[in-house]
């Protein structure tokens, strides 16, 4: 195993911080230099792609103002119920959770059907790590998180920038997840938040073997807590992919992340159905 500039293994530093987490460590380690060595290739390459599709909002006011609150709280509520998150909110939790993450320095962008109704969605906040930690203890998804386990998230946390880019949802319409360019249309202007507010360290929660999870994996992005049902992530420099999400388009970016990314899980096989209720369909 390689050693660091430091001359300490990178295996046994992890080891000394987080025992027994050693080789996703070294995993995630690589990756993240994967992603550094492609942002260096593409260093003098202006960018490819605007965020077109998407609409930016700083605030819930902003998003009620246009129209599309209720129909976003739909969709949310409606991708929730799908991933069988348990304790998600409902209309009116939803609502005042929004405003509390959707405050200061923020973005939420969200991504358009033909027909104009919401078919994606992203959102986050930059700030310090307390604050993070504050609104994510107050999301009902997570409240099987016990005391132990934010503890433990935090202090993996620390060892990221003082500034972090809390991400506090990410959503697609199944129609949407075939090709990487929404979720690319997405993720951009979070990034390009994160490095406008000098936070160059990204935080976020996903559902435990989902898409989502293999994706941040694919990413470089680091596993500080892990339970039945959610794993938090940090990926410590979003740098790099800010300049890949930049110069690249998205079959290409896609491709990259293939070569990295784990295997995304497979959906369970639907039973066959019964030979009367093939009869009775008939």
């Amino acid at each position: 195993m390689a050693a660091s500039p430091a001359g300490l293994d990178i295996g046994d530093r992890a080891e000394v911080a987080f025992p027994g987490v050693s080789a996703t460590f070294f995993s995630s380690w690589r990756i993240r230099w994967f992603w550094r060595w492609q942002a260096w290739r593409l260093r003098k390459v202006c960018g490819h792609e605007t965020s077109h599709g998407v609409v930016l909002y700083d605030s819930v006011h902003a998003l009620d103002q246009l129209g599309y609150f209720d129909e976003f709280c739909e969709l949310h509520l409606q991708l929730m119920r799908e991933s069988g998150a348990l304790g998600a909110d409902g209309p009116a939790g939803f609502s005042q959770r929004l405003r509390r993450e959707l405050h200061g320095d923020c973005v939420m962008a969200l991504l358009g059907a033909p027909d104009g109704r919401p078919a994606g969605y992203a959102w986050a906040r930059s700030g310090s790590l307390s604050q993070a930690l504050q609104h994510y203890q107050q999301v009902r998804a997570l409240s099987h998180l016990s005391g132990d386990d934010w503890a433990v998230f935090e202090r993996r946390a620390r060892a990221g920038s003082a500034r972090v880019l809390a991400i506090y949802g990410i959503g697609l319409s199944p129609r949407y997840r075939k090709g990487f360019a929404p979720l690319k249309q997405l993720l951009k202007p979070l990034f390009e938040l994160g490095l406008r507010q000098g936070g160059a360290c990204a935080i976020w929660w996903a559902p435990r073997a989902s898409a989502l999870h293999a994706l941040s994996l694919g990413l470089g992005a680091r596993t500080l807590l892990e339970t039945p049902r959610v794993v938090g992530l940090m990926l410590p420099d979003i740098r790099p992919l800010a300049r890949v999400f930049s110069a690249l388009p998205a079959s290409a970016i896609a491709a990259l992340i293939a070569r990295v990314a784990p295997p995304r899980p497979l959906l369970r096989p639907r039973a066959a159905p019964r030979q009367g209720s093939r009869q009775a369909a008939a």
